[in-house]
């Protein structure tokens, strides 16, 4: 699986145009299987700087489904929705390990 991380913050005053690409969007990620794991509001910062008030989680089965929505031309329709309405975004896609043991394997092979 591939998890999206998505972080940013919402213009003031363009809430309702981002509201407008979340209601689109939903059935473009359907038809790519992919789900929301978890998308919500930033309820504290424990370490870093990150200081996004919006975080959402959207898995998907392989990186090659997410390249295919970046793609699908109902996407890009909507695209300027969520790139107008946001700011300091970013978009990181997530490959997992199966275990912590896994991920500590891995980096002791590097």
């Amino acid at each position: 699986m591939i998890v999206v991380l998505n972080l940013f913050d919402i213009v003031p005053g363009k809430q309702k145009e981002y509201a407008e690409y979340l209601r689109r969007v939903q059935p473009i990620l359907d038809r790519y299987g992919a789900k929301v794991l978890l998308y919500g509001r930033t309820r504290q910062v424990y370490m870093g700087g990150c200081t996004q008030e919006y975080c959402g989680l959207i898995g998907y089965r392989e990186l090659d489904d997410l390249r295919k929505l970046s793609h699908d031309p109902e996407f890009a329709a909507i695209r300027p929705l969520r790139d107008d309405s946001t700011t300091n975004y970013v978009l990181t896609a997530i490959e997992g390990f199966p275990t912590m043991n896994d991920a500590a394997e891995y980096l002791e092979g590097l």
